[in-house]
């Protein structure tokens, strides 16, 4: 229910680099020990549309040795076998003599790296985001534990409301990382954190980081094959916004159609006369879960006043889908789903590219406000209902 995995965005970009061992290198060098490595081979590919081999070496007495070159300071991984198991993210140019050493059984958690602050900065980031998985893996096994506890709705809440915290922090971190480090790599792999499928800091709601961290990258490392592709990506999402201009404050909804649990097909237009929580959302989204409560209890408050609440979920599984509506208590509203996942059609008409994410419509079918959570959404529904 809370589980959750790292994954990082690899199309991601250039930064500097310090510390370095020496200034007149023609090449870097990745060099160092390895316990439990004996015999395996490690790898070191540059990150760009697809991962490039760059150098490759077999450990022998718990040593080895990378080398290779760089036309511009990038990004890279370090990789212990193929599996993606092991591995650390390193920025290197051509004046890095890099020394890295570690546990290849449990490398993100024991590797240590000396001959650039770039690379400690970067390991900084990732420490930071692993201990927040390790706490969300022990609510979930905390959970998981008491399944079958009479008070198993209590302890619920209590676990949505602590990984709800630790995101919270992980959001909050990341956001002071980055100002605090700006024009750097790290800065990039900051930004595109994850906590299990989502993205710490969504483009939506934190586009100004997104935008500053590219922005930055540009004035330091505009030749960075990294820096183009982030700011690539950047553009993009500029477009999408300016494409879906219709759902903004102030334009009216665009409307779809899309089937229910029971198969009927359900227009959001149908809801015209209230105020409408268009609200993006799925079973495997633990941010969603978590906001989910405060979405019910506004519901409740506000219902008699003239407000409802239109789920549309991203689910692939229709079983899951309809469990977690149960579960959550969800079943006094609208809900739909056309099961594809992030290819949902409204989804994609409302340039959701990350959730939860929701559209607060009012009766004539305008959006007034976009993105409301926690306290947030009872004082717009204050604001426009009492």
């Amino acid at each position: 229910m809370f589980r959750t995995y790292i994954i990082t965005v690899l199309l991601i970009g250039a930064t500097f680099f310090s510390c370095s061992n020496t200034t007149d290198s023609e090449g870097f060098t990745v060099s160092g020990k390895l316990d439990n490595a004996d015999g395996k081979t490690i790898y070191l590919k540059m990150v760009s549309n697809k991962l490039m081999t760059i150098d490759s070496a077999i450990v022998e007495n718990g040593t080895y040795h990378l080398s290779g070159t760089t036309e511009s300071p990038e990004l890279y991984i370090f990789l212990v076998g193929k599996d993606f198991k092991q591995f650390a993210y390193l920025a290197l140019d051509n004046t890095t003599q890099l020394i890295l050493n570690g546990d290849a059984s449990d490398l993100i958690n024991t590797y240590t790296v000396e001959g650039s602050e770039e690379c400690q900065l970067i390991k900084e980031v990732t420490e930071h985001n692993s201990a927040s998985m390790n706490k969300l893996g022990d609510i979930d096994a905390f959970y998981n534990e008491n399944k079958t506890n009479p008070n198993q709705d209590s302890i619920t809440t209590i676990c949505r409301n602590n990984a709800q915290i630790i995101v919270d922090d992980e959001k909050a971190s990341l956001k002071q990382f980055i100002d605090n480090n700006l024009g750097t790599l790290a800065s990039l792999l900051a930004v595109n954190q994850r906590i299990g499928k989502n993205l710490v800091l969504g483009p939506e709601e934190d586009f100004d980081y997104w935008k500053k961290v590219s922005d930055e990258l540009e004035k330091t490392y505009p030749n960075s094959s990294q820096t183009k592709s982030f700011k690539s990506t950047i553009d993009q999402i500029k477009a999408q916004k300016l494409a879906s201009a219709t759902a903004e404050v102030g334009k009216e909804a665009p409307d779809f159609e899309v089937p229910s649990p029971e198969g009927e097909m359900i227009k959001l237009s149908d809801l015209r006369g209230q105020y409408v929580l268009l609200d993006f959302w799925a079973s495997w989204c633990s941010p969603c879960r978590g906001e989910n409560p405060n979405v019910l209890a506004n519901y409740k408050k506000f219902k008699d006043k003239g407000f409802t609440v239109f789920q549309v979920s991203l689910d692939k599984s229709k079983d899951a889908w309809l469990g977690a509506i149960k579960q959550d208590g969800l079943g006094a509203w609208k809900h739909a789903s056309d099961l594809k996942y992030w290819d949902c059609a409204p989804a994609k008409m409302y340039s959701v590219r990350s959730i939860p994410s929701n559209f607060l419509i009012d009766p004539k079918g305008k959006v007034v406000a976009i993105n409301l959570r926690g306290g947030a959404l009872g004082a717009k529904l204050s604001e426009l209902l009492d």
